[in-house]
């Protein structure tokens, strides 16, 4: 079995190098000697460190894991003091790897879920010495905007994908250590609720029965979320392995909301945006000074696209788009409607055709008839009304958006 970085990982990466200037910076060796006798003075003051003979239970452990997963680095063990919280960590500087336990892990683990945690931990090792130590720097990049007070909304959420992701391949790690599914879960739950006994299969099917119910159930819409989704994915690499990768992603990065939009789908939407644009404005008449001013509020290197025609493809993103996103381009189409009321009812009669043709007709005349403040009747009324002027104006086959 072979371990491979996730899409995900990738695409973070990717996306980093191109910021040559970021990348350089995170990437130059900055004293590294430095920050591992600062590490491992500060782990001696608030730490037991375990030592290899009198503790080789545990050292063992340390050498099945790194023997399946190929490592060969240093390896230190220790004790968190004055802290109950079960927890496992792991700190990798000029290639030494300490791992951390906290709480009463030794006591509440059995022999295969300690495997699996320590596995576990030094599967981040694994994951930062790819791609010639890439995705480290990536890890660093993205954590560090993240925790920037002055990040936006897109940093936090694509940081906490990151994270995900990286637990997610770190307990593919534990599997290709321990050979089993069962004492990553029991571990994993063990350490967020404290009991001493878990039923893995029961777990992964409550797992199933959250996901099972909301189709659209995402990583901060359940309490405790990322040990759910974490069981489901392991669970499904176990039975289904890489055929599994479409359904996991699909469970992660789900349908995001407006608000919970991460660097590369941000982009997408921003794509899309502009697409709904240019059809929207397609026609000449409804290129006036004050559309064209408002269209660069939102694009300032916008242009107009004559050749744009609506794509299936169009629908098809729009149609799977969640309610908020679909709620956003209704906005949208409202803003420019209202823009110019020198072309009275004309562009609110095309919004409403567009709205139709773009799957956001329930959205449109909900948003519409808040906006005007108008009751069901009415509205009907405003919508044949407007649907008859745009329908009298005259566009030739240059303006049209359809095939």
């Amino acid at each position: 079995m072979l371990l491979t970085a996730l899409p995900y990982h990738i695409k973070i990466a990717d996306y980093f190098k191109q910021q040559s200037k970021t990348w350089d910076f995170f990437s130059a060796n900055q004293n590294k000697d430095a920050q591992l006798s600062e590490l491992k003075t500060e782990l001696l003051k608030n730490t037991y460190k375990f030592d290899e003979t009198a503790d080789a239970a545990l050292y063992d452990k340390i050498k099945i894991a790194k023997e399946k997963l190929q490592l060969d680095i240093p390896v230190t063990i220790y004790q968190a003091q004055y802290t109950d919280e079960l927890n496992a960590s792991i700190v990798y500087v000029g290639n030494e790897a300490h791992i951390i336990f906290s709480g009463q892990i030794i006591k509440l683990l059995n022999e295969e879920e300690l495997l699996a945690v320590i596995a576990h931990e030094l599967t981040h090792v694994k994951l930062y010495s790819m791609k010639n130590g890439e995705l480290e720097i990536a890890d660093r990049i993205i954590t560090s905007i993240a925790n920037n007070y002055g990040s936006e909304a897109v940093h936090f959420e694509t940081a906490k994908l990151f994270k995900l992701y990286t637990e997610i391949f770190c307990d593919r790690g534990a599997y290709l250590v321990t050979g089993k599914v069962e004492p990553i879960i029991t571990s994993l739950v063990k350490l967020a609720t404290g009991l001493e006994n878990i039923n893995a299969d029961s777990y992964v099917k409550q797992a199933e029965e959250i996901f099972s119910a909301k189709a659209d159930t995402k990583t901060e819409q359940v309490t405790h979320p990322e040990n759910f989704i974490r069981a489901r994915a392991i669970h499904l690499w176990h039975t289904q392995n890489a055929t599994a990768e479409t359904t996991i992603t699909e469970m992660i990065e789900g349908n995001p909301t407006l608000d919970n939009l991460d660097l590369f789908q941000q982009k997408s939407l921003s794509s899309l945006t502009k697409t709904v644009l240019q059809l929207y404005l397609k026609p000449r008449w409804f290129q006036s000074a004050l559309a064209m001013g408002l269209v660069k509020q939102y694009f300032p290197d916008y242009t107009n696209n004559e050749k744009i025609l609506l794509q299936k493809e169009t629908v098809e993103a729009i149609e799977k788009s969640h309610s908020s996103i679909k709620n956003y381009l209704a906005y949208l189409l409202v803003d420019f409607a209202l823009a110019d009321m020198s072309l009275e009812e004309i562009p609110l009669g095309w919004a409403f055709q567009l709205a139709e043709d773009l799957g956001l007709k329930n959205s449109f005349d909900t948003i519409i008839k808040k906006e005007l403040q108008l009751s069901d009747k009415k509205l009907q009324q405003r919508k044949q009304q407007s649907l008859s002027a745009f329908q009298g104006v005259k566009e030739n086959e240059a303006e049209q958006i359809y095939e």
